[in-house]
């Protein structure tokens, strides 16, 4: 089995599932299995998954609501595919998606993780990201997430050999996390064709869970720069620290992180500046100072 694709399903509205299984089983690449997990819905998902009667799906169900890190992990270990292709329950593929991912992922061994462009709708906006390997690793720890969760497809054997999962400290930030570590052990490629649609539901949890997303992208961000930069990086783990806890931070420690977030900022606007936006880049680097307490 090449390819196994891995879609959680939680209370997802029946119209949506529908088009989300169908654009799996309607692809151009045929050899793959399609892990489908209902993580304890109290709806008609399971009547909508069962309906479909394709020996490719999998169906698994999970007795009590695991929610999404637990489930994804869980499903990791249920893929028999050399690669494992990601989707939301309430998102799409387009039909050729399997099939340009898996011919990058065969032509270069090097690349453990590969997604797209994608369609945003109801506000139909396509968006993009750097795609040159370099930038992309340097965009994904540093700037933002260089990978739509449902454009994934992800070497397994990168997982199973450098023991990465879904970590569950990073709620709502899982896949940043984890494309973050992946960045350290192997390229990422996005490619630059628009291959999936992710739906945007106001009542959605990333939507309603914005605010602690973005503080754990923030952390993720700052554990990394700290890893990679020249710095003192027990005192800014210490700053860091006081972030994650809410405590205050002294005007020393808020002017020493932002002076070292700002050097990083410049150093980043010099080697990505010709294939990113600067500004950007500087706004999404200088607006973590925003988020931290100041002492009174």
């Amino acid at each position: 089995m090449s390819v196994s694709v891995l879609m959680p399903v939680y209370n997802t509205r029946r119209a949506e599932l529908q088009v989300a299984i169908e654009s799996i089983l309607d692809q151009t690449y045929k050899d793959f299995e399609f892990i489908i997990i209902n993580d304890g819905s109290t709806n008609d998902a399971e009547e909508v998954i069962l309906d479909y009667k394709d020996d490719r799906i999998k169906y698994y169900k999970n007795e009590t609501n695991l929610k999404l890190i637990s489930t994804l992990n869980k499903g990791i270990d249920l893929c028999s595919g050399k690669y494992i292709a990601r989707l939301d329950s309430d998102d799409y593929s387009e039909p050729d998606r399997l099939e340009k991912q898996v011919k990058v992922m065969e032509e270069l061994p090097n690349v453990g993780l590969t997604g797209s462009f994608f369609r945003r709708v109801p506000e139909n906006i396509t968006i993009t990201t750097p795609v040159r390997p370099d930038i992309i690793k340097l965009c994904q720890r540093y700037v933002n997430n260089c990978v739509a969760h449902s454009s994934a497809m992800i070497r397994k054997s990168v997982l199973t050999e450098n023991n990465l999962r879904y970590n569950s400290y990073c709620v709502h930030a899982e896949d940043y996390k984890l494309w973050c570590d992946m960045s350290y052990v192997c390229d990422i490629v996005v490619i630059p064709e628009t291959l999936i649609t992710v739906k945007t539901n106001a009542d959605g949890v990333s939507q309603s869970n914005l605010a602690w997303q973005r503080k754990m992208v923030t952390v993720i961000m700052m554990e990394n720069m700290i890893r990679d930069f020249p710095c003192d990086k027990k005192y800014l783990y210490s700053v860091l620290f006081k972030y994650i806890e809410g405590t205050a931070v002294s005007d020393k420690e808020f002017e020493d992180m932002k002076d070292f977030l700002s050097k990083v900022t410049q150093y980043l606007q010099k080697v990505m500046g010709q294939y990113y936006s600067s500004d950007l880049i500087f706004r999404s680097i200088m607006s973590i100072p925003l988020y931290f307490v100041r002492e009174k």
